[in-house]
């Protein structure tokens, strides 16, 4: 695989990766701290899980934002004369990072409306 198609494949993913990580963060920090029975702990005026998901959810965020700005930015540029498959991989990569999005919000949004450890 060329240097250049495993960009294009890594920026397809970036979302879908952002995600994943965040998701790990997020389940992993949670029942660490509620199985030690640290969910009481504050950082900054604010409980610590509820730090640990603001953070994680903010990078991912932000990492798959850019990934999504510049999968459109790269689309853009493309003209018809393009080989279908970069036309392919840069709209399965704003289609991944847009959706990745969505899921980041929902999986960090309930830690604000829940408790820790419920």
């Amino acid at each position: 695989m060329s240097g250049r198609r495993t960009g294009q494949v890594l920026l397809m993913l970036a979302g879908l990766l952002a995600w994943a990580v965040q998701f790990t963060i997020i389940y992993g920090a949670t029942s660490t701290l509620c199985g030690r029975e640290w969910a009481d702990t504050t950082f900054l005026g604010i409980g610590l899980i509820h730090a640990v998901v603001l953070v994680s959810t903010f990078a991912a965020l932000i990492v798959t934002a850019l990934a999504l700005a510049w999968s459109l930015r790269t689309f853009r540029r493309l003209n018809e004369q393009a080989p279908p498959a970069d036309l392919f991989m840069t709209q399965a990569g704003a289609l991944t990072s847009g959706l990745s999005l969505i899921a980041i919000l929902w999986q960090g949004l309930p830690a604000f409306i829940l408790p820790a450890c419920a």
